[in-house]
């Protein structure tokens, strides 16, 4: 029975890891602080109507990051973008969503109501599953090696998807619930919380490649 239930030697996710991911990523999609923009594109819905829209969004959401986590790399490759540089850019464009949040400059989207429905736009891209979402994905891709990885890596962005559809079906309640000044507090919260991992993840990466150049330029010095 020894080691049993242990993941594979090859396999490289940690608790703490899955723990940052998750916080992230819900972090980053926002759906407390963007669910008044919820209520406000479906106020003309029945309630089983504007259920299935909160349904319809989290799918819409879960596909977005599942694209993201498994084609980002592909991306990457072919515009010859490195890892490094795209960390540094996500980690600064997940700052200035962090940023937005914690000083509560919101988004205001606005759609005819007998047009066509929100759930993919504005609501899934780019309010949700925005750039700073897809590059969040696409980060947590890398390096994934074996299958398993891969597996709970989809697993989180359906999760993801799942608790976007569940707050924003229960929206109404939790409008109530916390009150407009109560959803800008939560808001700015999560805002500082995510702000945090944007400066750390960026400064991280950054020491990173300071450090590659270093050792590369110790041990192959230029030829004088």
């Amino acid at each position: 029975m020894d080691g049993f239930g242990a993941l594979p030697t090859d396999v490289h996710i940690s608790v703490t890891s899955l723990i940052t991911a998750a916080v992230g990523l819900l972090t980053v999609t926002n759906p407390i602080g963007t669910l008044p923009i919820f209520l406000s594109l479906t106020k003309d819905y029945g309630p089983s109507r504007q259920r299935r829209t909160a349904l319809f969004v989290g799918i819409a959401v879960a596909v977005v990051l599942l694209a993201a986590l498994l084609v980002g790399q592909f991306l990457l490759d072919v515009f010859d973008i490195h890892i490094d540089a795209f960390r540094i850019a996500g980690g600064l464009l997940i700052g200035w969503v962090a940023w937005s949040m914690v000083t509560a400059k919101t988004s205001t989207f606005q759609t005819d109501s007998g047009s066509r429905s929100p759930v993919v736009v504005p609501l899934a891209i780019p309010l949700l599953a925005g750039p700073g979402a897809i590059a969040l994905a696409i980060t947590f891709a890398h390096g994934y090696r074996h299958w398993l990885e891969w597996v709970i890596g989809a697993v989180l962005c359906i999760l993801v998807g799942a608790v976007v559809a569940g707050i924003y079906a229960a929206g109404p309640w939790i409008a109530k619930i916390l009150t407009p000044a109560g959803l800008e507090v939560v808001t700015r919260v999560f805002g500082l919380l995510l702000l945090a991992i944007a400066v750390q993840s960026v400064l991280a990466n950054v020491f990173e490649v300071i450090g590659e150049h270093f050792v590369v330029a110790v041990v192959d010095p230029p030829l004088e």
